[in-house]
């Protein structure tokens, strides 16, 4: 009876392992098979089937490192980078290990910006020699993108000396870290190099986009830099007479035309590192066909900005001069009488230091924010001074201002700023405190394929409001007693044409109108200039 209890149990033993081996052998094999499969079509570059397939494999067998490997592989040619992470990391922890797996999980985290640990794993790559040409290379790209130019170019080297077939990408990142650094002559260098090796290749092309980008940016960063300007028009108000012709008295022959000349010359040295300077030159004349003798000027300025640049913001130390001489006698008055001697005399002197904070609140974002002292110094005003001390305009006060500047599409940006002035003259009646708000908007008005061909063409529009209020209060002709407040809007519209690359013609249209609660101060004035401007 034992026996047969035996020979039973022994049976059923048997069956049991049958039945085992009749469902786990072939789920194995077919597996493999399927892995075999899955593995062609990603050869064959047929990468949806290649996951469909070997995503199947994986719920299978989950410890098959060599279909987690091509599986993530296989997600990454279709940047689906998320689970190609998930099946690569699979691939380098599995037994056994697939060390390919090791350099491409670092290079899937450095395609989602998990740069500190895409880092971590290239050191791993770099301890056991793991495709070292490779490896530099893409610790070159994690560099990069870490701002780190300096050492990226230190490992796109060794990368190009561990294999030369890198070489030519190589030159390539290089030329990006020295453009990134503004050593704009070693880039264009380097872009030459990467079109010398393969000149037919696509990245041949790149580098000549780039090279085409980097000499227009020499153009544009050269340390001297000389505008020429010639605007000529039509002033409908110039002398600003009043709207009022009871104010107005015997104001007449108001407009004129005019001709406004201008020269700059800029200085922006390229300096190595943080610190930053530029220095600025210009003169501007201003002659008119009625009121030449009141109304001519000539005006010299200098600026200086020293700085330094800690990255996401810079501060500036910004100091200028500028001296306005007017053709006039040194009495105004005198101007009418037949022995005066209408030559440029010195009418102006204006002094201003505003330090400034420049930040990048993202890539399209600028705010810049300025508080400064400014001192205003009038020469030539002998009969207001002897009529009234009170009316001497030489004043100094603070100035500060806030400014927003949105990059909203390429070649476009609008600007946004708010200033406050504070005036305290020695004629206490010129005391005021202004404040202005100006908007500013610039786009290209043709698309760029047309851009190209003839030159960009772009729209400026501008337009401000500025609010004056004076201290003094005292007896006025036409308004009796009151305190002087001044409301001046201005709009203006420009057109400018890029004919070349050193050239532009300009045409603008400005409305300015003064209202004021003096009317000897309330005035309208219309202005239409067209003119040509040089760029050396």
């Amino acid at each position: 009876m034992m026996k047969k209890h035996f020979l039973i149990g022994c049976f059923v033993l048997f069956m049991v392992f049958c039945a085992t081996a009749s469902f786990s052998l072939p789920a194995y094999a077919g597996s493999g098979k399927n892995l075999e499969d899955g593995i062609a079509q990603y050869k064959e570059e047929n990468y949806e089937e290649a996951i469909e397939i070997l995503a199947e494999v994986r719920r299978l067998e989950p410890a098959f490192s060599e279909a987690a490997f091509f599986l993530g592989m296989a997600y990454k040619q279709v940047m689906d980078y998320p689970k190609a992470e998930m099946n690569l990391r699979d691939a380098v922890t599995l037994v056994p290990k697939i060390k390919e797996a090791l350099i491409e999980l670092a290079d899937v985290l450095y395609q989602q910006n998990k740069l500190e640990e895409a880092a971590q794993w290239l050191k791993v790559a770099e301890n056991e020699d793991i495709f070292p040409a490779r490896t530099a290379f893409l610790r070159g790209l994690v560099l990069l993108k870490e701002d780190k130019n300096s050492d990226a170019v230190a490992a796109f080297e060794k990368s190009k000396q561990r294999d030369q077939t890198f070489a030519q990408a190589a030159e390539f990142q290089i030329a990006i870290c020295l453009i990134k650094d503004r050593k704009l002559d070693l880039a264009r260098a380097r872009l030459q190099a990467v079109i010398t090796r393969d000149p037919l290749s696509d990245l041949a092309s790149f580098a000549r986009q780039y090279q085409e980008m980097v000499d227009e940016r020499l153009y544009l960063e050269r340390p001297l830099r000389l505008t020429v300007g010639m605007m000529g028009g039509y002033d409908s108000n110039l002398v600003s007479k009043p709207i009022d012709d009871a104010a107005a008295g015997s104001i007449t022959d108001e407009s004129a035309y005019t001709l406004t000349s201008s020269v700059r010359l800029d200085f922006v040295p390229k300096i190595e590192g943080p610190w930053l300077f530029n220095a600025q030159y210009s003169a501007m004349s201003s002659v008119n066909s009625k009121h030449t003798h009141t109304h001519d000027s000539f005006a010299n300025s200098f600026s200086i900005s020293p700085g330094y640049n800690f990255g996401r913001f810079a501060v500036n130390l910004n100091a200028n001069y500028t001296n306005v001489l007017l053709r006039t006698d040194p009495d105004p008055a005198s101007s009418v009488l037949p022995d005066s001697n209408p030559g440029y005399k010195r009418s102006l002197d204006f002094t201003s230091i505003a330090p400034s904070v420049r930040m990048m609140i993202n890539q399209n974002n600028i705010l810049e924010l300025s508080v400064g002292y400014d001192k205003k110094e009038y020469y030539n005003q002998q009969q207001q001074v002897v009529a009234s001390p009170d009316a001497i305009r030489d004043s100094v006060g603070p100035h500060a201002y806030l400014s927003w500047i949105w990059l909203f599409r390429e070649n476009s940006f609008l600007n946004l700023r708010y200033d406050y002035t504070r005036e305290r003259a020695d004629g206490w009646r010129w005391n005021n405190i202004g404040n202005k708000i100006t908007a500013n908007v610039s786009l290209p008005v043709i698309p760029a394929a047309t851009a190209e061909r003839i030159g960009p063409v772009t729209l400026q529009l501008t337009g401000s409001a500025f609010f004056q209020a004076y201290d003094y209060e005292g007896v006025w002709p036409l308004s009796g007693t009151d305190t002087r407040r001044d409301k001046i809007y201005t709009a203006s519209a420009t057109l400018a044409w890029g004919f070349h690359k050193c050239a532009s013609v300009i045409t603008q249209y400005a409305r300015t109108e003064s209202d004021s609660n003096l009317p000897i101060y309330a005035y309208n004035r219309n202005q239409y200039l067209l003119g040509l401007e040089f760029r050396y």
